[in-house]
């Protein structure tokens, strides 16, 4: 068997982007690199019916590839929401309901190719099923990367199938909503919103956080924009970030990337741009969350809100200090003055 080099298929966002991924490749192959669209799919079908979606993948090497079509399943771990793919198990005989048009195809460079993915729900079918399509060159191998969202020489595009019940349940409950810290001294200021899902479905809550300045609204930061999904049972946190101000951090970036200190975290440099000098950000403000899921039958609002405050301590510092320069320098001109003004006053009064 050819020795692979590792090449990670990143799910970085969970349930909501388009991927592209570098593959495996062995020391006498090309890097294979595909593309995926749509990502992620949606599905729902009453038990007993059958339900088809068109899955699309692009390679975009040089030559063509041939690529075969298999089947995993995934789950969640963690709280950001990460899917971790597996095989399929014994008791796992919804892998028997899919079919695809082709298993193995040839994929010419840079076009997109198109498999056709049919699920026949038997009637016994009921909530949520959770199907990850693989995609990899026929004779790699492809490896999980155990509890982790990669694989190795694929990619993978994920389908939740939802089998109509009257028993199904659409629950999602608030766990927290939090900043990251009480006190800013700059922008951005960071949000969490962690949720659970207590139900059987899975299910994906919109919504907006609101930055209030007493009763002005100043801010509005969307929640979910990507439409990610809870599974059944687990929690995942969503970020929300507010960088509406001056001056703010930012992200340093070198060669296209982000730099990164001796412990991995991104290396922040306080941006100075005058132009948003009118946003100076000083006080209190309050986040209020307002979000919505739908529960099979209307939406259910999830409310809640925080409080924070900014205060460039540095920056406020240096202009008291400035202020009392300044101050003490008047007041010194101002002592000056009036001296000079009181002995020419005595001396007009020795002369008379």
């Amino acid at each position: 068997m050819k020795r692979l080099f590792l090449g990670l298929m990143v799910l970085a966002v969970v349930f909501g982007n388009v991927i592209v991924a570098p593959g495996a490749f062995a020391a006498d192959a090309k890097p294979l690199t595909l593309q995926t669209s749509p990502l992620p799919i949606s599905l729902s079908a009453d038990p007993g019916k059958s339900v088809t979606t068109d899955l699309r993948i692009k390679q975009n090497g040089g030559d063509t590839e041939k690529l075969k079509v298999s089947l995993m399943k995934f789950g969640a771990y963690g709280e950001e929401g990460k899917p971790v793919l597996t095989d399929r198990g014994p008791a796992d005989t919804y892998f028997d309901w899919v079919k695809f048009d082709k298993t193995v195809f040839d994929a010419p460079a840079n076009v997109w190719q198109t498999v056709h993915m049919t699920i026949n729900l038997p009637k016994s079918a009921a909530f949520g099923y959770y199907y990850a399509v693989v995609f990899s060159r026929v004779g790699d191998d492809v490896r999980q990367g155990g509890r982790t969202n990669s694989l190795s020489g694929a990619t993978a595009v994920l389908v939740l199938l939802e089998a109509h019940n009257p028993n199904a349940k659409r629950s999602l409950q608030l766990s927290s909503f939090a900043t990251e810290h009480r006190i800013y001294e700059f922008l951005p200021a960071k949000f969490r919103v962690k949720l659970a899902n207590t139900g059987n479905v899975h299910g994906a809550p919109q919504g907006d956080i609101f930055i209030m300045k007493g009763k002005k609204q100043i801010a509005t930061l969307s929640l979910n924009s990507g439409g990610g999904n809870i599974l059944p049972q687990s929690k995942r946190s969503f970020p929300a970030a507010w960088s509406d101000g001056f001056p703010v951090y930012d992200t340093v970036q070198e060669d296209g990337k982000t730099k990164l200190d001796k412990n991995g975290k991104p290396v922040q440099k306080l941006k100075w741009d005058w132009t948003q000098a009118n946003k100076f950000r000083f006080g209190k403000y309050t986040a209020q969350l307002f979000a919505v899921y739908d529960d099979g039958k209307h939406d259910v609002p999830i409310e809640a809100q925080v409080s924070f405050w900014v205060i460039p301590w540095r920056f406020l510092l240096v202009l008291l200090l400035v202020l009392t320069l300044v101050g003490f320098g008047v007041y010194s001109t101002v002592r000056g003055t009036v001296r000079g003004v009181s002995r020419g006053t005595r001396r007009l009064k020795g002369r008379r």
